[in-house]
């Protein structure tokens, strides 16, 4: 491995470890917090670490080039124009799979077809309202520049896209952890595909960002108004 390679990929992993902290961080820091006062300042915890998180990738992707010269990566990127269009369609897309993902999971395993993270999301959404930030903005842009333009990027090359967006879509349905393994199993996939199809990252975030907004559609809708 030279060591261009060596350093790319050691950013990589740095992205990667960010999108953790912004996890973890909240969490560990529970302990030193009186238990009374440990919801509101889970939420606002939370809320800064995922703030802070994507601003430090935002700011990483903007300076470095952290990604291989690969199969992918050699090919142009989209211009504006298609990524916001295959962005909108991508977010159809998602909406779609999503649906057809949770009817099978209940036919097949009698599972219930709204996800429990989405429920526990919204749930905090409505009685602690900026959370909503989380939800449409810092999660779809960090879970996309880990799950889809960190590890689908460093992959592609020696596994194929198919197999790079498989590892891709497992990991993110494991890190959701709610039982719904095929729905956030296919929206990786789907992710992954739009992502590959015009080499812009920015095509996922708006897809994924706006599937999640349709989620919190009620809530948006009381904050508005």
């Amino acid at each position: 491995m030279n060591k261009k390679i060596r350093s790319r990929l050691t950013l990589a992993i740095q992205i990667i470890l960010i999108y953790l902290a912004s996890q973890l961080l909240p969490v560990l820091m529970l302990f030193f917090i009186p238990e009374a006062d440990r919801i509101a300042a889970a939420m606002n915890l939370s809320l800064f670490f995922a703030f802070l998180g994507t601003v430090l990738m935002v700011a990483w992707n903007s300076r470095k080039k952290w990604t291989p010269q690969n199969s992918l990566t050699d090919q142009p990127t989209a211009s504006i124009g298609k990524t916001l269009t295959t962005g909108l369609f991508g977010f159809m897309g998602a909406i779609l799979i999503q649906i057809v993902a949770m009817n099978v999971e209940y036919l097949l395993f009698k599972m219930p077809v709204v996800s429990e993270n989405t429920e526990v999301l919204l749930d905090l959404t409505n009685r602690y309202p900026f959370f909503i930030f989380n939800i449409i903005i810092f999660a779809p842009v960090m879970e996309e520049f880990v799950f889809r333009k960190a590890i689908v990027t460093h992959l592609v090359d020696a596994i194929g896209i198919v197999g790079a967006a498989t590892i891709s879509a497992l990991i993110f349905a494991i890190a959701h952890n709610d039982g719904h393994y095929l729905v956030y199993g296919s929206l990786g996939l789907w992710f992954s595909f739009l992502y590959y199809r015009t080499r812009n990252i920015a095509t996922p975030m708006i897809a994924h960002a706006l599937m999640n907004a349709v989620s919190a559609l009620p809530i948006l809708s009381q904050l508005i108004s």
